[in-house]
């Protein structure tokens, strides 16, 4: 790797002639010093002038130390030089010209721009790809100081693996498999439960009102949950905050992904003002002309502070950030299905199983790596009786991409053994309208996971005895069970397994309209 900077400090004041004999001396001993550190690679200051309250440094280095940071290690050493005996303090710096080349694995299936570069240029020689990043002058010293530049560096690589990635087919490999089950329709279930009067979209895009009748199905399938799952295996309800703020989705890494399709979010916004005068003449206007406008609106409006949720379990985390855990209290197992939770999907015309305001349920689970696997496993054959043997639903399991390794493209990351360790498990339900098994889309209907330490780290969340410590989760939304249950089975309860009916008191009959 090749780096080239330019950069200028800025300084209280102009340097004394005298100065110069020590500030020589410091590049010349901090040149032989990152050189004598390192086997191989090639490291200089090659020019520093100064020019009243400026100092110009040139750095350039060959698979060595990187200039951006030697100008941080050299900022604390000037410091001490100049400012003790010369009263002259650094007030900060600015790079003038940065530029750096380095060798890609595979060449971009098209040009791109990133955030703080000014120029992206990439070429070829010998054989082999490359890239030229001329770092943006204006980027700000505190991006610098917390990682930016590497940052840049590795995201021109992710970027064009998610290029070529994204030509690939997913990791989708067949675990588990109820068997063919018996099916009494093969009809459209969001049509027969829309005709059926059990459901209703409203006037917002993907958005459904769910009627006394199917929300006593639903209300069955939380207890069933709770009798087979959550209750034998020790599980405790929490209710999970439904907004959450931009820190959370920085810490879970959802932001980093953002519409890349693995996180579509909801954004929320504030007022910029609560007082009611502000707002008056929004509130005029609607009474006036009984419309909304919108543009004025979004003018008294914040950006946005955050979204609404996701996934229950990114705000769960912030319960435990920064925490250390007693041995005691581990593991850890919740559920969580307190309210809706919110995700942008594309388009505007899917049925009840692709929703943008679902009801799921999640689970969690944290413990040492033993304890994270073995609920994982237990969990997971938990689903199996609820769908296979409750529901007598047709179903099956795949290990697929998990999402936190689909924005990176490393497939290779995911664990290969049978039963589930580090990875995500998804069950599907076979639809009988969409075709044949062998040639339709299966519905995804609930995940399993487990992610090791990625949410214990990326919270700064411990436990007593330096105990490593590894989460799982899984979702699934009533909607998309229903979908998979009336896909199958039908609205006739009577065709409904006896396990399930168990559950249901008496069917409200649905509201007739004239």
């Amino acid at each position: 790797m090749k780096h080239y900077l330019e950069v200028q400090f800025t300084l209280s004041g102009p340097l004394p002639s005298e100065s110069k004999g020590e500030i020589e001396e410091l590049f010349k001993q901090f040149s032989e010093k990152t050189q004598e550190s390192r086997d191989k690679g090639e490291f200089k200051i090659t020019e520093w002038k100064t020019k009243e309250t400026k100092l110009d440094i040139t750095i350039s280095s060959v698979d060595s130390l990187s200039p951006h940071v030697a100008v941080l290690r050299l900022r604390k050493q000037l410091s001490a030089v100049i400012g003790k005996k010369y009263r002259v303090g650094l007030r900060g710096f600015a790079f003038i010209k940065y530029i750096i080349e380095t060798e890609l694995e595979e060449k971009p299936v098209k040009e791109f721009t990133l955030p703080l570069v000014k120029n992206l240029e990439f070429f070829e020689e010998k054989g082999k790809s490359f890239v030229k990043i001329e770092i943006d002058p204006e980027i700000e010293e505190d991006f610098v100081e917390k990682g930016a530049i590497e940052r840049i560096i590795r995201r021109v690589g992710e970027k064009i693996s998610k290029q070529h990635y994204g030509a690939k087919k997913e990791h989708h490999q067949i675990s588990w498999y109820s068997g063919e089950k018996k099916h009494h329709t093969e009809e459209n279930p969001t049509q027969l439960m829309q005709n059926a009067n059990w459901i209703q979209r409203t006037n917002y895009r993907n958005q459904w009102i769910l009627s006394p009748t199917i929300t006593a199905l639903a209300e069955a399938l939380k207890q069933i949950m709770i009798d087979y799952l959550y209750e034998p295996l020790g599980f405790n309800q929490m209710m999970i905050p439904k907004l959450v703020d931009w820190s959370i989705w920085l810490r879970s890494e959802h932001a980093e992904g953002i519409y890349q399709g693995g996180f579509e979010p909801y954004f929320v916004v504030q007022p910029k003002s609560a007082d009611p005068e502000y707002f008056e003449e929004i509130a005029d206007y609607i009474t006036i002309t009984k419309t909304i406008p919108t543009e004025k609106l979004a003018e008294k409006v914040s950006a946005p502070i955050g979204g609404l949720s996701y996934a229950q379990c990114p705000p769960f985390w912030s319960w435990l950030q920064g925490k250390t855990l007693a041995k005691e209290s581990l593991p850890i197992k919740i559920f969580d299905w307190s309210g809706p939770t919110y995700r942008y999907e594309s388009g505007s015309a899917y049925g009840f199983e692709r929703v943008d305001e679902l009801h799921r349920i999640e689970t969690l689970f944290i413990g040492s790596p033993e304890q994270a696997k073995e609920i994982g496993i237990q969990v997971k054959d938990k689903l199996r009786i609820i769908f296979e043997e409750v529901l007598d639903l047709e179903v099956r399991e795949a290990k697929v991409t998990p999402w936190w390794l689909q924005q990176s493209a490393h497939e290779d990351e995911m664990d290969t053994a049978e039963d589930l360790v580090v990875g995500t498990i998804d069950y599907e339900a076979y639809m009988p309208y969409r075709g044949s098994r062998k040639e339709s889309e299966w519905l995804e209907i609930q995940n399993i996971s487990i992610i090791g330490q990625k949410y214990p780290k990326g919270f700064s969340v411990k436990a007593e005895g330096n105990i490593e410590l590894w989460s799982g989760c899984g979702g699934g939304s009533f909607e998309r069970f229903l979908t998979a249950f009336i896909s199958q089975k039908g609205l006739d309860k009577n065709n409904w397994p006896e396990k399930f009916m168990k559950y249901i008191d008496k069917l409200p009959e649905p509201v007739k309209f004239h």
